[in-house]
This record gives C-alpha cells, structure tokens and sequence, in this order.
C-alpha cells in the first residue's frame, strides 16, 4: 500500500512540473511566482519546490533582477529534437485516412511554398470516379478551395498582389476584386473554404489551413465529384477543420480564437 502511495505521489509531482511548463506560451513568454501560482492553483510551498526542481534541471530560468521565470536551455534542447522529428505527412496521413474514409472522397496536404500550394501527400478515394492530383503538383495559392484556405491567413498585402493573377477558368472562378477579397475575409473569420466547379468544372472542394508555432504553412482538403458532394458541407468542414486544428497542435500551434475568428 506504502509502494502505491509513493507511486502515485511522484506521478502528481511529474504533473504538477508539467503543468507548470504549460503555464509559458507565446503570451507568457516570462512568469513571476505569484502569476504561475495563480495559474495552476497550487500552494505557494509546493510550487516554490517544483520550481526550484525545474531550475536545478535547467527547465526553467529565473532572471535575477526581475525574478521572473522563463523556460530554460533543456526545454530549448528538446524542442530541437522535437522539431528534428516532425513530419507533418506522418502526423496528417492517420487524419487524412480517416476523412477518406468517412466521407469515400479523396484528401489531400498541402504545404505553401512561396505563392503555390504544393500537394505533398493524398489518399485517394475508392471510388472509380474520383479527383485526384499528382504528388509534387503545385497551383497558384489565390485559385480554389486550397489555395485560398491558406491565401486567407497570410498576410493582407499578399492579398493585393494576387488579385493582379486573376483568370477564369470556369464560370464560378472568382475573379471579381472586391468579391475575392471578401472571400478571403469570410474564410479568415470562418477558419475553412469551400469552393464548387471554380477551377474544374466538375470538382467541389473543402479545405482548412494547417499551422504551425509561427505561422500558415499550408493545408488539409477533401475533394471530390461535384454530383457526390453533399448540398450542406457542414459535415465536410467539420471533418477538416478539426483534421487540421489537430495537426496543427501537434506542430506546435496553440489556437487563439482570434486566429480563425475576427
């Protein structure tokens, strides 16, 4: 009983130190003791002793003339060989999987690359009629479901300079200015594009942007037949904007509900 207790207790100390870990962000860059307190609830004497544990293990540092703590040079250490790790086609496929399989259409990643979005990885539908691209394909950023999903949160002088490549390709290509800009503002504020016969015809389409610790980098898609596409893509967009929400907290992104709603 003596061995379960001890047990369970350094597996609520191993908690507590984590917990105060994920007290840092892009926000809270730097902590004094009274605010990480107040973050995880815990007495002044228990925290004072995690983080002096995490000090000592160069988790944490704390500056001596402001006494605020800061995350340290092993949290650095690790994060590099985190980084090292990631592959966003690995963390994307069992997602991409799973659309295909709810849906029988088929899902693409794309990463930007300057103002093209590449297809870097798909798992096709089983259907016999179905879209598919090639891997290693790019297209321009401002045409269709994808490339707008990630037009839309970059920045908006980017915005401008790609009205100047509007072309039609069908008669549902958007090409208007004003109509194209609002686009990009309704799926900035929505966190998803949908797009239907704009670059082909036949071809319907939703996407949601992939981020990651810093910024956009590219985005998740299910496409398919026009004929098979549900009239209410609700289920769809759910379907991709949890896929890429989830991919991008695994690359390191912490939403702010500012980022898909403004």
């Amino acid at each position: 009983m003596e061995k379960n207790t001890t047990k369970d207790s350094g597996i609520r100390s191993v908690q507590r130190a984590l917990n105060i870990l994920q007290c840092f962000d892009w926000d809270n860059k730097e902590l004094t003791f009274s605010e990480i307190v107040d973050k995880i609830s815990l007495p002044k004497s228990t925290t004072s002793r995690i983080l002096s544990t995490l000090e000592n293990e160069g988790f944490l540092i704390r500056d001596p003339d402001t006494m605020k703590y800061k995350l340290g040079h092993s949290i650095y250490l690790l994060g590099i060989v985190a980084k090292e790790s990631l592959d966003i086609r690995s963390i994307s496929l069992p997602f991409m999987e799973k659309m295909t399989k709810l849906t029988n259409e088929t899902s693409n990643l794309y990463l930007l690359e300057n103002y093209d979005r590449v297809c870097i990885a798909q798992v096709p539908s089983p259907m016999p009629i179905k879209q598919t691209v090639q891997v290693g394909e790019r297209f321009p950023i401002w045409a269709g479901a994808t490339g707008r999903s990630i037009l839309a949160f970059l920045d908006e002088s980017v915005w401008d300079e790609m009205i100047k490549e509007l072309k039609q390709f069908t008669d549902k290509t958007v090409v208007d200015p004003d109509e194209f800009i609002n686009d990009l503002r309704e799926i900035r504020r929505k966190g998803y594009s949908v797009s239907m016969g704009e670059k082909f015809v036949e071809i319907g389409c939703v996407a949601a942007p992939i981020f990651n610790a810093n910024r956009v980098i590219g985005c998740i898609s299910i496409s398919g037949p026009v004929y098979r596409f549900p009239k209410d893509t609700t289920s769809y967009t759910n379907l991709v904007t949890e896929a890429a929400q989830s991919i991008s907290h695994k690359l390191g992104y912490r939403i702010k509900r500012s980022a898909f709603l403004e």
